[in-house]
């Protein structure tokens, strides 16, 4: 009995890994030069705009949590442009908040890192498995000690 412990509780634990790895956060992918439903100077419309599994093949940048860049350029004709997309490492190494900077033509830009929930945007989904995983070990161990 004790060889079918031994596989069974690794196996569990294993297995509440995997499934929680595909529990990855969701956010926007919109370049607003590119798409007119991605506005840069209007109000974002989440009802037009679907969100996307960054653990998918549908991100064009993998990651674990969301950015959005904000850039304009000054003076009365400048532009404006929003870019919302998924992200693997910041410029300062915290991925939540915002950074303000100017770059040496007046270019302004603010870029906001979030992962506290889907849609600008953390998962909140990997709590229950993480719970399951406690769980799991739990059992395992009162298991073995029977």
């Amino acid at each position: 009995m004790a060889s079918l412990q031994t596989i069974w509780c690794p196996l569990a634990l294993c297995t509440v890994l995997f499934i929680s790895t595909g529990l990855a956060i969701q956010c926007y992918q919109c370049d607003s030069n590119e798409d007119e439903t991605c506005p840069s100077g209007y109000t974002f419309d989440t009802s037009v705009n679907a969100m996307l599994d960054c653990n998918g093949f549908e991100a064009d940048v993998p990651g674990h949590f969301c950015v959005k860049i904000y850039q304009e350029s000054p003076g009365w004709g400048g532009w404006q442009k929003t870019t919302r997309r998924c992200g693997s490492r910041t410029s300062f190494g915290v991925a939540w908040g915002c950074r303000w900077s100017w770059d040496y033509t007046g270019v302004f830009r603010e870029t906001c890192y979030c992962e506290d929930k889907d849609g600008c945007n953390s998962s909140d989904r990997q709590t229950p498995a993480f719970a399951l995983l406690l769980l799991l070990s739990v059992l395992c161990i009162v298991w073995s000690l029977l």
